[in-house]
């Protein structure tokens, strides 16, 4: 069986409620860091992977002179996307995805950070019907427009393009979906995360994940869970 790789841009940012579904789903994953290589050979061959997951972190999706692996990983996700191999982004991941495929990257454009809602936009297996309110965690500075051919499944004010699919094989989310308590409560202990935070953010967010984790996990499992069906679907 082919395993899904998980690329890992810091080390709190961790695939977590994502990692659950496709481990209990039956599926082998592998995390690596690439970001600070140029080194083509640290990505396996597209024969061996049987899908891709590409998580959040602090730098720009077009930060390919600070990190040179972030330009492998839009090479990757082009070769991906053109022999059809599953791919699913988070946060970055979800701007690497859409850059890499041809859509304008917009730095600093929209800070949303904290528990909020996105709008369904489009009938979606996983986000439910149009006009549908999701609640959802956001920690985002930069946004992202879609490729050509993708279809915006989610919304918000500042952020027209908060998730998209692109047929069966690519989906991602501006926002986090991974995130469970334990780790929602690392992220609040580095100091670069927590200075994303104003004050009435940061003594309501522990609460606030708490009200909403039943709806987003139910969001995380259908997500990962056709997102496993289609790597499954590859053997």
């Amino acid at each position: 069986m082919r395993s899904v790789l998980v690329l890992q841009h810091v080390p709190w940012e961790r695939p977590a409620l994502i990692g659950d579904v496709l481990t209990s789903s039956g599926l082998n994953w592998d995390l690596r860091r690439i970001v600070d290589t140029s080194d083509t050979s640290a990505i396996p061959s597209l024969d061996e992977l049987g899908g891709i997951i590409l998580l959040g972190g602090p730098m720009g999706a077009l930060d390919f002179d600070a990190f040179p692996g972030l330009g492998l990983e839009a090479e990757l996700v082009r070769l991906a996307a053109d022999s059809e191999i599953p791919l699913f982004g988070v946060c970055l991941g979800h701007q690497i995805i859409a850059a890499a495929l041809g859509a304008r990257l917009h730095s600093g454009a929209a800070s949303e950070v904290g528990i909020g809602e996105v709008t369904v936009t489009a009938d979606d297996g996983v986000f439910g019907a149009t006009g549908d309110r999701q609640p959802v965690l956001h920690w985002h500075h930069d946004v992202v427009d879609v490729p050509d051919g993708a279809k915006i499944l989610a919304s918000t004010d500042q952020t027209p393009n908060q998730a998209f699919r692109i047929g069966n094989t690519v989906f991602a989310t501006q926002f986090h979906l991974e995130v469970d308590r334990p780790m929602l409560e690392r992220w609040l202990a580095v100091p670069d995360m927590a200075a994303d935070l104003d004050a009435r953010t940061r003594s309501t967010i522990e609460a606030d994940f708490d009200a909403a984790a039943g709806r987003m996990l139910e969001l995380v499992t259908r997500a990962a869970t056709d997102f496993a069906a289609a790597v499954h679907a590859r053997d």
